[in-house]
């Protein structure tokens, strides 16, 4: 570890725990409130906090404090680290950005801090991509530099069925959307979860050339549909992987517990390093 660079994220980024633990990352956790309760996303179990906020709770999101990263760089410089990689959600939709920066400033250790312009997990697509390369001897310039090539290739699609409404519309029935520089997209609509998969795959592989594929969902009840969708991701030549994750309570309480989708970016423009946490659909 001495010497090493220390990667850091927000929780918004998505990544499973198995992904964390084996990239060693420190992650940084959003606030969640329910009905009025605080905690820190890190701590919340899932399914709990979607029952709860199928049971009417009003939830909220609050950015990471600076002192939340500044405890997190301390521990990196401790740890004996020469320096700080700070990867995170789009400062368009979120103020993590500037809570990591002013921590940054009074860090033991150098801190770059980098606004990946996305959101979800596409965060977690630059933070892999970045891990795989200071692993292999990156610099965290080349790092920075390889998140700005991949976050722009970087494309969404998903449904937000009662979504609480605010940063995703609030609509009738099963609308397909895309997310991308702070505003959304419509590209159509469904009468089924399951015809939502089938119009999401077909938006996904409407592009061509290879790509890199990660599907998520929200509450249990969306598992099977993303199921479906991962599985047509997957019989697809044109998909090197699908990685699965879960939509955590900093997405979710934007897009609601019935909401599922996938990212999806070039073979080529990095963002791997995750072929050995995929699942099988």
């Amino acid at each position: 570890m001495t010497g090493a660079i220390r990667l850091c994220t927000d929780s918004s980024a998505q990544l499973p725990a198995a992904v964390v633990v084996a990239l060693d990352l420190d992650v940084v956790s959003v606030g969640i409130s329910l009905d009025g309760v605080p905690y820190d996303e890190n701590d919340l179990d899932v399914d709990l906090f979607y029952a709860r906020l199928r049971a009417g709770l009003q939830v909220t999101t609050s950015q990471p404090s600076p002192g939340g990263f500044a405890d997190a760089y301390a521990a990196a410089a401790a740890r004996g680290a020469s320096e700080v990689l700070s990867i995170h959600v789009g400062r368009e939709v979120s103020g993590t950005v500037g809570s990591a920066e002013l921590a940054a400033r009074e860090a033991l250790l150098p801190v770059t801090v980098v606004d990946t312009r996305v959101a979800s997990f596409g965060v977690g697509v630059c933070v892999m991509a970045a891990a795989e390369v200071v692993a292999a001897g990156a610099s965290a310039a080349e790092a920075v530099g390889l998140i700005e090539q991949l976050a722009p290739t970087l494309r969404n699609v998903f449904i937000a069925p009662g979504a609480p409404g605010g940063r995703v519309p609030s609509t009738e029935g099963l609308t397909v959307f895309s997310f991308a520089d702070g505003r959304t997209e419509i590209h159509g609509s469904a009468d089924s979860p399951e015809g939502a998969a089938e119009l999401m795959a077909q938006h996904v592989l409407s592009d061509g050339g290879h790509v890199r594929t990660a599907v998520g969902h929200a509450g249990s009840s969306t598992a099977q549909p993303a199921d479906l969708l991962a599985g047509a991701l997957q019989r697809s030549p044109r998909v090197s992987e699908v990685i699965r994750y879960r939509i955590g309570p900093s997405v979710g309480a934007h897009t609601g517990p019935l909401s599922f989708g996938a990212f999806w970016w070039p073979v080529g423009d990095a963002g791997g390093g995750a072929a050995d946490h995929r699942r099988p659909a």
